[in-house]
C-alpha cells in the first residue's frame, strides 16, 4: 500500500478576498494587483482561479488602477 501525499487548497471567499485586499492596500501600501498576486501566493490559488471572485467594488478598483497605469484603455463612463 502506497502512501500518496495528499495536498488540499485552502478556499477563500469573496468577502475574504475584499477584506484581505484592502487590508494590504491600506496597511501595507500594496497597489490592488500587487495585494491580489500576494494572496494568490500565501494560498497557492492561480491568479485565473482568483479572478472568478473579482467583482463588484474590488473590480472597479483594478479597473481604474489599470486604466491609471495605461494597461487598459480609458473608458468614458466614470467608475466612481
Amino acid at each position: 500500500m502506497s502512501k500518496e501525499k495528499i495536498t488540499i487548497k485552502r478556499a477563500i471567499t469573496k468577502e475574504q478576498l475584499r477584506f484581505e485586499v484592502e487590508k494590504l492596500v491600506h496597511g501595507d501600501g500594496m497597489t490592488y494587483t500587487e495585494s491580489i498576486i500576494e494572496i494568490c501566493e500565501r494560498l497557492a490559488i492561480e491568479p485565473e482561479d482568483m479572478a472568478k471572485l473579482i467583482k463588484g467594488p474590488l473590480k472597479n478598483k483594478l479597473e481604474v488602477e489599470a486604466m491609471d497605469r495605461n494597461i487598459i484603455k480609458r473608458t468614458t463612463t466614470t467608475l466612481f
